[in-house]
């Protein structure tokens, strides 16, 4: 589980899948049946022979609506990316009722982009606007946003399972680097790709030694519309540590096992290093 608002909002009824699908298919059946030929013919062709087609509604059709984000910068870009009246406002003869579906779906969609990047309490409005006499589109989809105060993170735990094996000094140790590390502390921004990113960090540097298995067991950011304030807890499990065993060597024609041996030079019983084993291996690699 990413993140769960204390206060969630109002859900919106999505909008319905098929009537974009038979627009769009009805829109490709449109493009297909203009190239064909008329009347048997094999149609004009220009001043340097190549054949020219006509009626292509793929190159005639004007877009159905444009669509304008009214935002603060950090916002907005993101929101003129990602939102799903984009896809849609190409689309040829769009019928209103299904505009007004998208219209209905628009403010949700922009609470959940808000919501990724730390904004759970934002005014959205969502208005239609007839524009005739533009150039570019008849009508215009403005979408306002104030996306309020900024949720940041009040704490973060940082847990483990228990761990099985010797070296508890080396594990502890490592267990403290984790936390030490932890890229999302108190005070920070919260924000769904540095929340992925923190996680994220975290397993690596249990990864990279000791424990090439861990995983993540659970993670969980509890977040409060209210004071705009998230709390954080992922747990970890190390699973076992690991050491290096006798190294095998198959396959070698040329050289004996005791040569490649010397060139790795990973000492058999020494804890698991992933830095260590790629550079073994990168010395294997360029020994020719």
């Amino acid at each position: 589980m990413l993140f769960r608002p204390l206060r969630p909002a109002t859900a919106h009824a999505p909008t319905p899948a098929p009537w974009s699908a038979l627009l769009l298919l009805g829109a490709l059946g449109l493009q297909g049946c203009s190239l064909l030929p008329l009347g048997g013919t094999g149609g004009d062709t220009d001043a340097t022979g190549t054949p020219v087609v006509a009626g292509s509604v793929a190159g005639s059709a004007a877009p159905s609506f444009a669509v304008e984000v009214r935002a603060p910068d950090d916002v907005r870009e993101t929101l003129e990316r990602h939102l799903e009246l984009q896809r849609f406002r190409n689309l040829p003869d769009l019928q209103a009722a299904e505009l007004q579906r998208l219209l209905g779906a628009a403010d949700a969609n922009a609470r959940e982009l808000l919501g990724t990047m730390g904004y759970f309490a934002p005014t959205i409005t969502v208005e239609l606007t007839e524009t005739p006499a533009s150039a570019g589109a008849p009508r215009t989809v403005v979408v306002t946003v104030q996306p309020g105060p900024q949720t940041r993170i009040a704490s973060a735990d940082i847990g483990f399972t228990a761990l099985s094996g010797n070296d508890a000094e080396g594990r502890t140790r490592q267990q403290l680097r984790v936390q030490r590390n932890w890229s999302l502390p108190p005070g920070l921004p919260f924000t769904q790709s540095a929340w992925d990113a923190a996680k994220t960090g975290g397993l690596r540097e249990l990864q990279v030694r000791r424990f090439p298995t861990a995983r993540i067991a659970n993670s969980r950011a509890e977040v409060d519309a209210d004071t705009h304030e998230a709390q954080l807890s992922v747990t970890y499990d190390p699973g076992p540590p690991y050491r290096f065993g006798p190294l095998r060597v198959e396959g070698s024609e040329r050289y004996t096992a005791d040569g490649a041996s010397r060139l790795a030079r990973l000492p058999t019983g020494a804890v698991y290093d992933e830095a260590e084993m790629l550079d073994a291996q990168l010395r294997l690699a360029s020994s020719g």
